[in-house]
């Protein structure tokens, strides 16, 4: 009786999340995330660019943390700003407008190249976006497909021998098994991919979102991921892309958003590719300089061309 009661009552909870998510246009604090509506398929571009004024104690990764951006994203958009000490009063662009990936639009999709998570509510013409940590050069996210086996609260670390290598050579040794805790790098939450040994989880170090930082997992504010958890089901899909360029329509306006690529240079000629393949079939007069302007200077923020 009582495992019933709790299960009912985390369907209850899923749900509540999954109205006030649809209820949401946006928000943009660490503790939700950016929800926005989608007219089906047409739905290219979503969001808004806003910005802030900092204060003096301030610094770009605090910021994204304050606004639940991921640290990257926010240093590509603000490339004139120092981002240890921004100053007080400067004005700081959040890239909250996205174009949507190419990916389906199904389950959990992430764009490696702009460090960024989506989640497309079954049945729901919603889209629920989230920055997300990626693994380090040598400990590449893979990509491609796979689906989530479970939720795990409270997770244990079992470190690869490669890890425990690399703490030891940093005078941090680590134990077989890392317990939950502080110390442990899964956080409170972390969901399991059918591509054995790696996760979707939380993270006890949140500067860590938006970098290259981890082993291969995909990391997220500890308030994201356990939203994620409760939105996504045993069997969601997870599609996992490369895609430093999107092309996508908002309305009669074409807008471009580049990004760096992640493990593999971005080819400027994609970008062409992309633009002249959105406007086939659709008659546009196209900024040429300004597809090869936003190429040649990636700041993640869509630009209308």
């Amino acid at each position: 009786m009582q495992r019933n009661d709790a299960a009912r009552a985390r369907r209850t909870a899923r749900w509540a999340v999954a109205a006030a998510f649809a209820g949401a246009m946006f928000a943009s604090t660490a503790a939700s995330a950016a929800a926005y509506r989608l007219d089906g398929d047409d739905t290219q571009v979503v969001g808004a660019v806003t910005s802030v004024r900092v204060r003096y104690e301030d610094t770009l990764a605090s910021v994204a943390q304050q606004h639940g951006l991921g640290y990257r994203e926010l240093l590509d958009a603000n490339p004139e700003v120092d981002p240890w000490i921004p100053g007080e009063g400067t004005e700081v662009v959040l890239p909250t407008a996205y174009v949507l990936p190419s990916a389906p639009r199904e389950g959990v999709v992430i764009n490696v190249a702009e460090y960024r998570l989506y989640y497309y509510p079954p049945d729901k013409d919603m889209v629920v976006t989230y920055p997300v940590g990626l693994g380090r050069d040598e400990f590449r996210t893979p990509l491609g497909s796979s689906r989530i086996v479970m939720a795990i609260e409270n997770p244990s670390w079992t470190p690869t021998e490669s890890s425990r290598q690399e703490h030891a050579a940093a005078g941090n040794p680590l134990p077989p098994v890392v317990p939950p805790g502080p110390e442990n790098p899964l956080g409170s939450l972390a969901l399991m991919l059918d591509l054995p040994g790696y996760f979707i989880h939380g993270t006890n170090q949140p500067f860590g979102v938006g970098q290259m930082v981890s082993h291969g997992c995909i990391r997220l504010y500890e308030p994201h991921i356990a939203t994620l958890a409760e939105l996504t089901r045993k069997g969601t899909p997870v599609h996992i892309v490369h895609e430093p360029y999107k092309v996508g329509w908002r309305g009669d306006s074409l807008f471009v958003e580049a990004h760096r690529g992640v493990y593999t240079d971005a080819d400027p000629a994609d970008l062409a590719q992309q633009v002249e393949a959105a406007t086939k079939n659709r008659a546009a007069v196209i900024d040429w300089a300004r597809v090869q302007e936003v190429a040649q200077s990636p700041t993640g923020v869509p630009s209308r061309i």
